[in-house]
């Protein structure tokens, strides 16, 4: 149990690492408050490959370091970046991370995950909903209350933009989840903190 623990705090802090790398790559949208970077990528991977409560602790330990004012998130941080107009996405990542890994942890407990073509569809559907369409539900109304923005106006500025990048940031992520299948089990099964969710990976 003890190198579970151990193991499990190694890929918290390795998937921390990797999501701050992905804020760090950022194209500023002319006009647009929202930039464009891999942080929802970050977070796809974190729900593939970590167990619920690691991949929703990636994303956290992240954000409180960036409230203490480290500059994680495109280079910014402290408490004026998580109150500012894209603070509606950065709290609803460590949410899309943990509904990502709850999604993955149930299709790879089924017997579909063999059938290459169904999980490739599966996992970009999962993709698509939970590490991107769902940072919108917080983070549009953020943005409309933020800037007094109206509903169209937000959506102009912060998703229109952004469908087709999400849509690849899925697709390479689904690439990744169908070559990677067994390790990424592995990976879960081994990190896990609940005993009966290894049992259930290893019976799959």
């Amino acid at each position: 149990m003890q190198s579970n623990n151990i193991r499990s705090l190694v890929f918290i802090a390795l998937f921390a690492a990797l999501f701050i790398v992905m804020s760090s790559l950022t194209i500023k949208l002319g006009g647009s408050f929202v930039p464009i970077t891999l942080q929802t990528l970050g977070v796809l991977l974190a729900g593939l490959f970590l167990a619920p409560r690691n991949a929703f602790l990636s994303i956290v330990i992240v954000i409180l370091l960036a409230a203490i004012g480290l500059p994680l998130f495109s280079g910014q941080g402290g408490i004026s970046t998580l109150t500012g107009p894209t603070a509606g996405f950065i709290i609803a990542f460590p949410f899309c991370a943990l509904l990502v890994s709850l999604a993955v942890g149930a299709f790879l407990k089924s017997s579909l995950k063999a059938n290459k073509v169904v999980a490739f569809i599966v996992f970009f559907i999962i993709f698509e909903l939970f590490s991107s369409l769902c940072s919108y539900i917080l983070g549009i109304p953020w943005l409309m209350q933020s800037l007094d923005f109206t509903f169209q106006k937000a959506m102009t500025v912060g998703f229109y933009p952004f469908i087709v990048g999400d849509a690849l940031k899925s697709l390479v992520g689904t690439i990744l989840a169908v070559s990677l299948t067994p390790y990424i089990v592995y990976i879960r099964t081994s990190t896990a903190k609940n005993k009966t969710e290894e049992t259930s990976f290893h019976s799959s």
